[in-house]
C-alpha cells in the first residue's frame, strides 16, 4: 500500500516537472518573439495655440515659422547629427538611437528624417503687441488677449508627433516607415479682433517717432464703435520678457491717470444740454479765487472776456471754474457717470480698463474740490479709453462701449461675428452740432491740423503728484475725432511724462490724420 503511494507521488512530481519546463520553453519563445516584435516611440513636434487675427483675416501671430526636423539616428543621418550637434553628442545619439527633434535651417528629407513648419508665436514686428499680450512660462495667457480668451485658446490649440517604431531596448528602427500624429495641429480657429493693420501701423508708426516715450494712442471707428488700433510704448520683446524695461508690458490704455483739461469740453456739453448759451461769457483776470485757494490758467494769462467757444481755444481755467459754479455740482458728476467714467471699459471678455476715480459728491460740497473737478483735477482719475468712450458722445450724440472683439474663427476659419454693440443717446443733435464747431482748428488743435479735413478736439496737461528728480511729472493729452464735421474716427493720444499736450500729443494726431487719409484714399 504504501510502495503505491509512493508511486503516484512521484508520477505527479514528474507530471509538475513535465509541465514547468513546457512552461518555461513557451515563456522564452515568448519573449523572443516580443523582443524581435518592434515597439513604437513617440516624438513630439510641436503644440499649437489658437489663432489670433486682425479684421481683415490676418495673423497677428503665428505669423513666422521654424523648421523642425524628426531624426532617427542611424548612418543615413550621421552627418546630419554632426553637424548640428557636434561630434561627441552626435556619438551619443547614434549609440542609444533614440529619436531626436533638431531645429534645422532648411528642410531635410531622408528615410529616416522629416522636416515640419512649426509656427513661432511671436516675431520682432508683430503688430499690437501689447493688445494681444503675452504668454507665461507655462504657455498661458499672461497678458491682454492671449489671458483674456486663454481658455478658448488653449482648446483651440493642437499638437503634431511622430511615431517611430524601435526594438525592446527602445532604440529607434532605422527604415520602417513613420506615422505622423496631427491633433488639429493646423487647425485655423481662434479668435478675431477688430484690428486694422494698415491703421495700426499708422498709429505705431506714428508714436515711434513722436516725443512720446511713455503713452499710448487708441483708434475707434465711429460707425461701429470697434478699436482700429491700439498701441502703447514702449514696446518690448515677448520672446526676451527678461530684457524688457520696467512697466513695459503694461497697455497704458489700461490705465488711470490725471485728465486736465481734456476734461472741459466735457463740462461744455454738460452746460449746453443744460440750457447755457455758447455765448455765456465770463471774465478771466488770469486767476481766481475760490475759498482759500487761488486757481491760475496757464502761466497766469489774463484771457479777458471768454465766450465757451474762446475759453475751449484759449483752455481758460477760470471760465469752467465759474461755468460749474452756475450748474449743479452732483447732476454734472452724474452726467461724467452716464458717460463711463468711474467704471472700467471692457474692451472683450476679461479685458477691462482702471475703473479710474470720481471724487464723491460730499466732497463736491467744498468750492475747491468743484474747482478742481472743473478743470479736470483734484480726484479724478481717467483712463484712455473712458475718455475715448465721452469723445464719442461728444462727436456723435451716442453712447457705444469700445470693442477690440470682432469674432470667434471656427476650425475652417470662418469668422463668428460677435453680436454689435448697443448704443444709446447722451447729447441732442443740437448740442453735438455746436461741439463739433467749437472744438475745431483752435489752440493746441491748430498743431493737429490737416489741410484734407477739420479736426475737432481738446489738449491737455495735467499734474499728476508724481515726482522725479525734483519735478512733477506732467500726464499730457489730445482727445478729439476727425473729420470734425462727419466723425468717423476718434482719437485719444497719452503722453505719461509730457510737456503739454500741444506740444507732445496734437503733432501725433496730425501724422495719424494725414497718413490716415492717405491710406483711406489708396484702399
Amino acid at each position: 500500500m504504501r510502495t503505491r503511494s509512493v508511486s503516484a507521488l512521484l508520477i505527479v512530481l514528474c507530471c509538475i516537472a513535465a509541465l514547468c519546463a513546457r512552461t518555461a520553453v513557451l515563456s522564452l519563445r515568448l519573449t523572443e518573439t516580443a523582443a524581435a516584435q518592434p515597439r513604437t516611440r513617440t516624438l513630439l513636434v510641436g503644440t499649437t495655440r489658437g489663432k489670433i487675427y486682425a479684421r481683415d483675416g490676418s495673423l497677428l501671430v503665428d505669423r513666422t515659422e521654424r523648421l523642425k526636423a524628426a531624426v532617427a539616428p542611424c548612418g543615413e543621418t550621421k552627418a546630419l547629427l554632426e553637424r548640428t550637434l557636434g561630434t561627441d553628442a552626435a556619438l551619443k545619439a547614434l549609440e542609444t538611437r533614440a529619436p531626436l527633434l533638431l531645429d534645422v535651417d532648411e528642410a531635410v528629407s531622408g528615410e529616416n528624417v522629416r522636416t515640419f513648419s512649426v509656427p513661432r508665436r511671436y516675431a520682432p514686428d508683430d503688430l499690437a503687441v501689447h493688445l494681444v499680450g503675452t504668454l507665461d512660462a507655462q504657455g498661458t495667457g499672461a497678458t491682454g488677449v492671449e489671458r483674456a480668451y486663454d481658455a478658448l485658446l488653449t482648446e483651440k490649440g493642437g499638437s503634431l508627433s511622430v511615431r517611430f517604431f524601435a526594438n525592446a531596448q527602445g532604440q529607434v528602427l532605422a527604415g520602417l516607415d513613420k506615422e505622423v500624429i496631427d491633433r488639429g495641429f493646423n487647425s485655423r480657429a481662434g479668435v478675431a479682433l477688430t484690428i486694422d493693420p494698415n491703421a495700426q501701423r499708422i498709429v505705431e508708426d506714428a508714436l515711434q517717432s513722436s516725443k512720446i516715450e511713455s503713452g499710448c494712442a487708441v483708434l475707434l471707428d465711429t460707425g461701429t464703435g470697434e478699436v482700429r488700433a491700439l498701441a502703447s510704448v514702449p514696446g518690448f520683446d515677448r520672446n526676451d520678457l527678461s530684457s524688457a524695461p520696467d512697466g513695459a508690458q503694461r497697455n497704458k490704455a489700461l490705465g488711470a491717470y490725471a485728465p486736465g483739461s481734456v476734461m472741459k469740453p466735457l463740462l461744455a456739453a454738460f452746460a449746453l444740454e443744460q440750457g447755457v448759451s455758447k455765448n455765456k461769457h465770463f471774465t478771466c483776470r488770469g486767476q481766481i479765487t475760490v475759498g482759500d485757494t487761488t486757481f491760475r490758467c496757464y502761466g497766469g494769462k489774463a484771457h479777458g472776456r471768454q465766450t465757451m467757444g474762446e475759453a475751449l481755444q484759449n483752455s481758460c481755467n477760470v471760465y469752467f471754474i465759474r461755468l460749474l459754479q452756475t450748474l449743479d455740482a452732483g447732476d454734472y458728476l452724474q452726467f461724467l457717470r452716464s458717460l463711463g467714467l468711474g467704471e472700467g471699459v471692457s474692451l472683450c471678455e476679461n479685458l477691462r480698463s482702471e475703473t479710474g476715480a470720481l471724487p464723491p459728491l460730499a466732497a463736491l460740497q467744498s468750492p475747491g474740490q468743484r474747482a478742481l473737478l472743473a478743470f479736470g483735477q483734484g480726484q479724478l482719475l481717467v483712463s484712455p479709453l473712458q475718455l475715448l468712450q465721452a469723445y464719442h458722445v461728444l462727436a456723435t450724440g451716442e453712447l457705444v462701449h469700445p470693442t477690440v472683439l470682432y469674432g470667434t474663427v471656427n476650425e475652417q476659419g470662418a469668422v463668428i461675428k460677435a453680436p454689435k454693440q448697443p448704443s444709446a443717446r447722451l447729447l441732442s443733435e443740437e448740442t453735438v452740432a455746436i461741439l463739433r464747431k467749437l472744438l475745431t482748428q483752435k489752440a493746441g488743435v491748430s498743431r493737429a491740423f490737416t489741410p484734407a479735413f477739420d479736426v475737432a478736439g481738446k489738449t491737455g496737461t495735467a499734474q499728476s503728484g508724481v515726482f522725479q528728480s525734483g519735478s512733477e511729472v506732467c500726464r499730457t493729452w489730445f482727445c478729439g475725432f476727425f473729420p470734425a464735421g462727419n466723425p468717423h474716427y476718434v482719437l485719444v493720444l497719452l503722453n505719461e511724462d509730457g510737456t503739454t499736450g500741444s506740444a507732445d500729443c496734437a503733432p501725433v494726431c496730425k501724422e495719424i490724420c494725414e497718413r490716415l487719409v492717405g491710406y483711406a484714399a489708396d484702399s
